[in-house]
């Protein structure tokens, strides 16, 4: 059984990554206050995962997410520095930071198909643990 936290912040990341990527509109504060939720939201994740052993997750697939917490983490750092004087309109800072919002939506793809083959392939409801924390 996953525990109600981790999918709590599972949904918090998700919703925040989809919001700023297809919704929000860059620079807006509602944009920025949402990217930085977002990296508190994986800095939890990521301590709760050092606290507990982790047995959902196919093995194979910790590296996707380690590599999507490690685009909200880019995303986040380069999003602070457009907002400094020093950076404000800073070209090479914004094509980054689009570069790594589009790899991170890669990487969601990858996780979403992922997700479907394991379903598919062990004929599970695989994606329920994220919705009950049980697998069926």
């Amino acid at each position: 059984m996953l525990p109600l936290k981790f999918r709590l912040l599972h949904w918090g990341v998700a919703f925040s990554v989809l919001l700023n990527a297809f919704v929000l509109d860059e620079g807006k504060q509602i944009h920025r206050y949402l990217g930085y939720s977002a990296i508190v939201l994986v800095a939890l994740r990521i301590i709760f995962w050092k606290q507990r052993k982790v047995t959902h997750y196919n093995d194979k697939a910790k590296y996707v997410y380690w590599c999507i917490w490690f685009c909200i983490l880019g995303l986040s750092l380069t999003g602070f520095l457009m907002g400094l004087d020093r950076f404000f309109g800073n070209q090479t800072l914004e094509d980054i930071h689009e570069i790594i919002s589009n790899v991170l939506l890669f990487l969601t793809g990858i996780h979403l198909s992922g997700l479907f083959f394991d379903a598919f392939k062990n004929k599970r409801k695989t994606w329920m643990v994220m919705i009950n924390g049980e697998k069926l």
